[in-house]
């Protein structure tokens, strides 16, 4: 497909302009590692929009902590409502958000700085190396040590940058290298991913269920199936696929009950014979996906979200990949589905249902 002019124009101007910008800059950075015992603030700066590139932040914060007693960790999203997502992960005190509108609302921007500068901190992380947007912001603060990943496009000086060895094929594990900056030991695989849902968010998640089921029934006896029909561009996978699949897991079992979770892009159920569910508050749809017997969609935000929740989960991949983006953990499961029918899926939904350990994928 021919990339249209203006496209071309605006990529040309960015490239001559971040070389300009990076000829001005001192691109020397420390080799020294940094002292942890120095470290109680950090500020992370991931001025994202997508829930899954957010909840992606959750193995690094979960390592800082494990490794720097008493860290106090804020960070900095693109989008509030995946920022508060992070909010209640311990040690994290503030989440910022950066809005998508700040060139027609620069007070909004001020702000934001202005309450970043209100605190100095003894690290900053920016895990968009090549960000226009996360540089800026990384430039703004106020910080003892500031850190990136190596990217030519670098236009701010840096106290301390890492060149990005790629030991994780996992994305969420990927932002585990910028522990190389310490002296600590790195994991050996990619790490789960993980919100930290509170007892009273799981019990809220268990009770928006048994709500919707209208049942005094123990959840556990019950096979619940929540599945989110939406995906970004082509990995989105088509309603009469799910409809077939629905149909097939129907003639299985007539037992299962299916959720179809909706969302400002879903605004409908896709089957008569589907619940619906829908919370704005994705703490807690993570908790109601917890409390399912099983979630399960492509490759998208709430995939992650119900990863980090701890759901037993089946990703349906058809285009990315599974050892980037997929699941992690012995319960959950990856298909590649390019080759494989809905009856197919069906199956392997129903033998992930009866607790069969030996689908494969």
């Amino acid at each position: 497909m021919d990339i249209p002019l203006h496209v071309r124009l605006r990529r040309g101007f960015r490239s001559f302009l971040y070389t300009l910008l990076s000829s001005f800059i001192k691109q020397e950075t420390s080799k020294e590692l940094v002292d942890p015992r120095e470290i109680q603030t950090i500020l992370i700066v991931r001025p994202n929009y997508r829930i899954g590139n957010l909840i992606f932040l959750t193995p690094l914060i979960e390592q800082l902590q494990k490794n720097i007693p008493n860290v106090q960790i804020d960070i900095i999203v693109g989008l509030k409502l995946a920022g508060d997502i992070l909010q209640e992960i311990p040690s994290v005190d503030n989440v910022f958000a950066l809005p998508r509108d700040v060139l027609y609302k620069p007070h909004k921007l001020f702000t934001l700085i202005k309450n970043v500068r209100a605190k100095k901190y003894d690290l900053v992380l920016n895990i968009s190396g090549g960000s226009f947007s996360s540089q800026l912001v990384t430039l703004l603060t106020r910080a003892k040590y500031k850190a990136s990943f190596e990217n030519k496009k670098r236009i701010i000086p840096l106290t301390h940058s890492i060149e990005k060895q790629n030991l994780f094929k996992h994305s969420g594990s990927q932002p585990l290298e910028l522990l190389r900056l310490f002296p600590f030991e790195l994991p050996k695989t990619s790490q789960q991913l993980n919100i930290f849902l509170t007892p009273k968010e799981e019990q809220k998640g268990k009770e928006e269920l048994e709500k919707l089921l209208q049942t005094t029934t123990p959840l556990s006896s019950v096979k619940t199936v929540a599945i989110f029909r939406n995906a970004r561009f082509d990995k989105k996978i088509e309603d009469s696929w799910w409809t077939e699949w629905f149909e097939a897991l129907r003639e299985l079992d007539n037992n299962i009950v299916v959720i179809d979770v909706l969302s400002p892009d879903i605004p409908a159920k896709l089957h008569q014979d589907m619940l619906q569910y829908q919370n704005k508050n994705l703490r807690i749809l993570g908790a109601f996906f917890k409390a399912t017997s099983l979630y399960i969609s492509a490759d998208t935000g709430p995939l992650h979200l119900a990863l980090a929740s701890n759901a037993k989960t089946l990703a349906l991949f058809n285009k990315t990949s599974k050892e980037v983006y997929g699941t992690l953990g012995d319960e959950n499961l990856t298909l590649d589905i390019n080759n494989l029918s809905p009856k197919d899926v069906a199956l392997k939904t129903y033998q992930l249902l009866k607790g069969k350990n030996d689908v494969t994928t």
